[in-house]
């Protein structure tokens, strides 16, 4: 898990300061008595009712695209797993509801369903809650609120799906050994707290995880999942009034039951620092830095929110310029504020910490570099942290830091699932559908006074928790994390209760008086209209209100497909460097001007293209727009500048291998596309060009790539067009026609057949199959390929799922996918997994028999439809945001596929048949290269079983 700021973060809990006492009296036969409907909220939008078994139902329009986003929140998860906890029971049980087999369905028919409405579904647990969702066309809203509905109320959770999915969680355990995130959020939850159920890992110890039995996760399934204890919220192109009912028909039968008194223990404040550290295969230390925090809501939780944000969230925060620009002690760095409803959080500040020069470190061994580089990072951020508790925040850090909540808010909720999960997630833990509203209005009104009181009360050094991750030696094994023992006694600290039922829920949102009749302005949104300027730049603008946000974006041919072979990295290193100063503006004042508008800029590059984005309000969007063309124009490239960027840009390649994925992303394009290709690199490109480049070659390939017969601009929120085309011929026209350096992207040579063993000390197997060479995004082909990816590998319904995860798949894999790498020029079709070393060659017989399968038979009706359906389903959902809609669109016209082509490839979907999709297989699924990742040297057979694939 990463921390991340708060502004995106999912709180947890449902209890908050001054409701408690209130609610610890309560019980399950008082709060029983009431016994009728409620209608909590109703407004033109949105529709609130609690059952009279008091069931929670949220009901939310959102009319950006023809798709709905169900979602039931349960209030269990890691923490409140009683006498469970630290076995994991709440994570093994929403693998076996979630799509699992139910007293009124297997899983094969709800799985059938699925793919029949092409439905999106998965599930995630929490600290304090679990999620399940399924996302669809509107058309099938009917249908999701069933087969949830029947999930959660009618689990079954027969012996032969649980023995699978502990199978299935043993290969995330193995998987989580070897992913340096898990591990660091791991000790930071041991280090933080010290006898909380929160200083377990949600997945559990791998020990006692084994030892639950099926009995006891469904007596724990019919102890916590009650109508009383969840949340049900629909959102999307909707009928709110229809929805309520549909859930009340299904619901209202279904009794309430009494919910655990679940008691927590209160952590102590900390006397003296604590330190933990912990070994990872990773390139270089991380370290956080972090004090026990508070609660939220509570006395200086918005003042700590907003210190995280001045402090190291944006190119212009004070960690940010001062540690890794000035000192240039760490390679990243961030900082923010966790709080939750049910305890105390922390504060935190991470940083990726940069080594010592060989002049430094002279006469220290590495253990002794690596500490003193630790220590430096580590001494910085304290003294950033004391001066902030000594005088504050500057006015201007201030505002900037609340423009940025401000901008977040109102631009957030674009799509029907983010809606949905923030509204849900905003009821469950703070009684509040509205409540990122009400914070950013509480946040607003934060003087500098108050961020101080709270520096003062919270960083205080003696409180500090530091957790290092160190690169692991050579001969180090990842071993299975156990139970630590408590370091305080439970019975030595006071408790309080949690109470779970929602009468609690709807008390709180009742003594807030929420608005019922709350005036919903409609939405307005207009065709894309395209105009072009007089240099034969291509401009698309759509105008649409939902939201008060404008997302800018410009597309040029070129990025990593540009880069010549051996030399991948410049289109990268270019982009990177393109906010960091142009004629008229410092690096810095960049940096300020779009903070403080709450504004955000940057540019990167892609494997076909290299593009600038920017987001900010629709106040903004010409002060904006104005800084955009100066950045897409006419960046300097500063030595200095380029300077800093060059060892972050290095190490954030040789970072891409501490995640097994990334490991095997790598070594997959380096066999498959050979060095002979740009491909053959990720899109950052190689460590060893980043450090050889000055800033001159960057401001040479800039200049000699911008055209504007080769790039697209998208304008897309909340503006006139004609009041953007008039700006963008004004601001861009200094854009020559034509670039200096053609754009004649090379064809990658045919794949080699072949298997590739990469040894990793991470502890399991992960493999990927590339075939080919694929259709291009050009290829009349490419619909056909998108709905055979879809039949190979799509949750939980694709063969490789059942072959390898699913009802026939024993749990064999964790992870399973399948896509085109593809372009302007051919790419490969994907497959690929991850299982444990002595499931290998199982796993990949059986996932030769899915792709010989693909080739050798037609597919029936009902795969075909299920295909279908989804490939539909995920092009509706993609154009819900300003910015999806403004990618796709620059997209299209930039490759020269037309702004209908979005409707032209769901027609040429819907008319796929089953002989054009063997053609396909037959076609592309040729020339497997197979790369294997793990830490075991194959075995003969293992290996013969790959090569003859």
């Amino acid at each position: 898990m990463s921390i991340k700021p708060r502004r995106y973060r999912t709180l947890a809990g449902v209890v908050v300061p001054g409701v408690l006492a209130m609610l610890a009296a309560c019980t399950g036969p008082a709060i029983a008595q009431e016994r009728s409907t409620k209608v909590l909220q109703q407004r033109p939008d949105r529709l609130i009712v609690q059952l009279p078994n008091r069931l929670i139902i949220i009901a939310q329009e959102i009319r950006t695209a023809p798709v709905v986003s169900a979602q039931v929140k349960v209030k269990t998860g890691s923490i409140y797993e009683q006498e469970h906890v630290g076995a994991g029971l709440s994570h093994f049980l929403e693998h076996l509801i979630a799509a699992g087999s139910t007293t009124t369905r297997t899983e094969k028919q709800s799985n059938a369903i699925l793919g029949r409405i092409g439905g999106r579904t998965n599930a995630g647990t929490g600290l304090d809650t679990v999620t399940y969702y399924i996302d669809t066309t509107s058309d099938h809203t009917d249908t999701v609120i069933d087969l949830l509905s029947d999930w959660l109320i009618n689990g079954q959770i027969n012996q032969a799906e649980y023995e699978r999915e502990r199978e299935v969680i043993q290969r995330e355990f193995e998987s989580g050994r070897g992913d340096p995130g898990r591990i660091f959020w791991k000790l930071t939850q041991q280090a933080r707290y010290q006898a909380h159920p929160a200083r377990h890992p949600t997945i559990g110890y791998i020990d006692e995880f084994l030892a639950v039995t099926r009995d006891g996760i469904y007596d724990f399934y019919k102890r916590m999942y009650v109508p009383n204890n969840m949340i049900f919220i629909v959102a999307g192109d909707i009928d709110k009034q229809e929805v309520v009912d549909r859930i009340t028909k299904i619901w209202s039968d279904v009794p309430d039951r009494p919910l655990p008194k679940v008691h927590l223990p209160v952590e102590r404040s900390p006397e003296e620092p604590r330190e933990l550290t912990g070994h990872a295969d990773i390139r270089q230390p991380k370290l956080r830095v972090a004090w026990p925090g508070t609660r939220l809501a509570a006395p200086h939780d918005y003042a700590l929110d907003l210190l995280g944000m001045a402090l190291g969230q944006g190119e212009a925060s004070r960690l940010v310029r001062s540690v890794r620009d000035e000192r240039r002690l760490v390679d990243t760095i961030s900082s923010y504020n966790v709080s939750f409803a049910w305890g105390e959080g922390f504060f935190g500040a991470d940083a990726d910490v940069r080594p010592l020069s060989a002049q430094e470190s002279a006469g220290m061994t590495d253990h002794q570099a690596q500490a003193a580089a630790i220590e430096r990072a580590r001494a910085a951020i304290l003294e950033q942290v004391d001066q902030v508790r000594a005088e504050g925040l500057t006015e201007q850090e201030l505002d900037r830091a609340k423009r940025k909540v401000l901008a977040d808010t109102l631009s957030a909720g674009q799509s029907a699932h983010a809606l949905a999960g923030r509204i849900g997630g905003d009821m469950a833990h703070m009684g509040d559908p509205d409540y990122r509203h009400r914070y950013t209005e509480a946040i607003q009104q934060i003087s500098n006074g108050q961020i101080i009181a709270a520096a003062v009360e919270y960083l205080d050094p003696q409180r500090s928790i530091t957790v290092t991750l160190l690169p692991a030696p050579k001969d180090h094994a990842p071993q299975p994390l156990v139970r630590p023992a408590d370091q305080v006694e439970v019975t030595e600290l006071d408790s309080e209760q949690v109470v779970l039922d929602n009468a609690a829920l709807v008390d709180q949102m009742m003594a807030l008086r929420a608005d019922q009749d709350k005036a919903v302005p409609a939405v307005e949104q207009g065709p894309i209209e395209t105009f072009k300027g007089p240099n034969g730049l291509r401009l698309l603008v759509q105008r649409n209100t939902l939201v008060p946000s404008v997302s800018i974006q410009m597309y040029s041919l070129g990025g990593l497909l540009a880069d010549e072979p051996g030399r991948e990295g410049v289109a990268s290193a270019v982009a990177s460097m393109m906010t960091k100063g142009t004629a008229g503006r410092t690096a810095e004042q960049i940096a300020q001007q779009l903070e403080d508008l709450g504004a955000s800029l940057g540019a990167a590059c892609g494997n076909n293209s290299t593009f600038v984005r920017a987001q900010c309000l629709a106040e903004d969007w010409r002060t904006v727009l104005d800084l955009f063309a100066d950045v897409a124009i006419g960046p300097t490239f500063p030595e200095d500048e380029w300077k800093k960027m060059q060892p972050r840009l290095a190490a954030a390649v040789r970072r891409q291998k501490d995640r097994w994925g990334g490991e095997l992303g790598i070594a997959f394009r380096d066999a498959y596309f050979s060095d002979k290709h740009p491909w053959s690199q990720t899109r950052i490109g190689r460590a060893e060009v980043i450090e050889a480049l000055t800033s001159k070659d960057l401001r040479d390939y800039h200049a000699s790539h911008l055209g504007a017969a080769q790039t697209v601009l998208a304008v897309f929120g909340d503006v006139e067009p004609e009041q953007v085309a008039q700006a963008v011929n004004e601001l861009f026209k200094q854009i020559p026609v034509k670039r200096q350096t053609p754009f004649d992207p090379p064809l990658p040579p045919a794949p080699v057949q072949g298997m590739h063993q990469v040894l990793t000390s991470k502890p399991l197997a992960a493999v990927q199959i590339g075939y080919g060479p694929c259709a291009t995004r050009r290829s009349p082909d490419y619909p056909a390929l998108q709905v055979l990816k879809t039949v190979l590998s799509d949750f939980p319904s694709g063969w490789l799922e059942g072959q390898l995860r699913g009802s026939a798949g024993d749990g064999l894999a964790y992870a399973v996918w399948s896509y085109q790498f593809t372009g302007l020029v051919p790419g490969a079709f994907v497959i690929g997994f991850n299982t444990s070393p002595p499931d290998l060659a199982e796993a990949l017989k059986r996932a030769e028999s899915v792709v010989n399968r693909a080739r050798e038979t037609l597919v029936d009706d009902q795969t075909l439809q299920r295909a279908k359906a989804s490939v539909l389903v995920n092009e509706f959902m993609s154009k819900q945001s300003n910015g999806d809609r403004a990618t796709e669109a620059a997209l299209n016209e930039l490759y020269g596929l037309g702004l209908d082509e979005s409707e032209r490839f769901m027609e040429e979907v819907k008319l796929l048949t089953a002989q054009q999709l063997q053609f396909a297989a037959r076609m592309y699924l040729q020339n497997g290269v197979t790369v294997i990742l793990t830490n075991e040297p194959m075995k003969p057979a293992t290996s013969q079983a790959a090569s003859e694939e």
